[in-house]
């Protein structure tokens, strides 16, 4: 729950790929499609802006869908944030002091594809941009 309560003292317009990411982040937050490319992700989350917004403004008396969640009590917090971002007549300029958090794959491994400039290793632990996240423990 404490990373739920967590924000930055001081916000940053979300520009043009920011709201891109904030979906992104509530989806991998979820767990449901955490593995799926960016643009699944991306059209997952539009498809269910109805019950993000529903999660945002109603929580404990609608759908509650946040509560699926992986990590419901930060679902619940992206929810609201994504609202505000979506409800603000330029979102672009939406100024969020949410943490969108980037996880690492790997991270022991890829500082030893870092190190060792191994390019291999770097698209296997997701440190050459791919469409699709890599699993080096599956493949």
């Amino acid at each position: 729950m404490a990373r739920s309560i967590l924000l930055f003292a001081e916000g940053q317009p979300l520009g043009k790929k920011g709201l891109e990411w904030l979906k992104i982040h509530l989806i991998n937050l979820t767990g449901f499609k955490k593995r799926d490319p960016h643009e699944e992700r991306l059209r997952f989350a539009d498809q269910m802006i109805p019950e993000i917004l529903d999660s945002a403004d109603r929580p404990f008396e609608g759908n509650q869908w946040w509560k699926t969640s992986d990590k419901p009590w930060q679902t619940l917090a992206c929810c609201k944030e994504l609202a505000n971002a979506l409800r603000f007549p330029k979102p672009e300029e939406y100024v969020s002091h949410f943490p969108v958090h980037q996880d690492g794959s790997c991270n022991g491994l890829q500082h030893y594809a870092a190190l060792g400039r191994d390019e291999l290793g770097a698209i296997e632990v997701n440190l050459h941009p791919s469409d699709s996240p890599q699993d080096v423990y599956s493949g």
